[in-house]
């Protein structure tokens, strides 16, 4: 057996790194918590729900307790709808064939918005069930700028990233 042959790792089947892998099973283990909290919200719960959060995280709006159930419906289509756009529009197995970490960065970028819009959708589940219960008053006016932040700094700092090769190269 050759040398090269000996010290070659095996490639992945799938093509991904291991952040990828761990990005991808991170958000779909956070989409069957989802569904989990889901069915737990709808039979835990009064009949009456909060079903609108104000800007300041208030309920301001409440409605049947089966409310619930369009939530998740939202948070599985934006789940498939970013994995599909990955493997369709993306399509990193073509783009193997042409080294491009800017390619692969925002790949990784897109994976970790779809784990954090998951988990954001849990928050509010769950911040439903304490609301109804009495516990809390509400998502907490911390809650809308936390979720700006979060899913503006990667995006910004792919952008960041991006154009300072491009000063770099020039």
């Amino acid at each position: 057996m050759a040398k090269s042959q000996i010290n070659k790792k095996p490639a992945s089947k799938s093509g991904l790194a291991k952040t990828d892998k761990i990005l991808d099973t991170a958000g779909w283990f956070a989409l069957v918590s989802l569904g989990l909290v889901t069915v737990f919200t709808y039979f835990h719960v009064q009949d009456i729900i909060p079903i609108h959060f104000n800007f300041m995280g208030r309920p301001d709006r409440f409605g049947s307790k089966i409310m619930v159930f369009p939530v998740f419906a939202v948070a599985c289509f934006i789940f498939f709808a970013i994995t599909l756009s990955v493997k369709y529009i993306f399509n990193p197995a073509k783009a193997a064939a042409i080294p491009n970490k800017n390619f692969d960065f925002a790949i990784r970028i897109v994976r970790f918005l779809k784990l954090v819009v998951m988990i954001g959708f849990i928050y509010i589940l769950v911040i439903t069930n304490l609301v109804a219960d009495h516990l809390v008053s509400g998502l907490g006016s911390f809650f809308l700028p936390a979720v700006v932040i979060t899913l503006l700094f990667p995006v910004i700092y792919f952008f960041k990233k991006t154009m300072r090769e491009k000063m770099i190269k020039k």
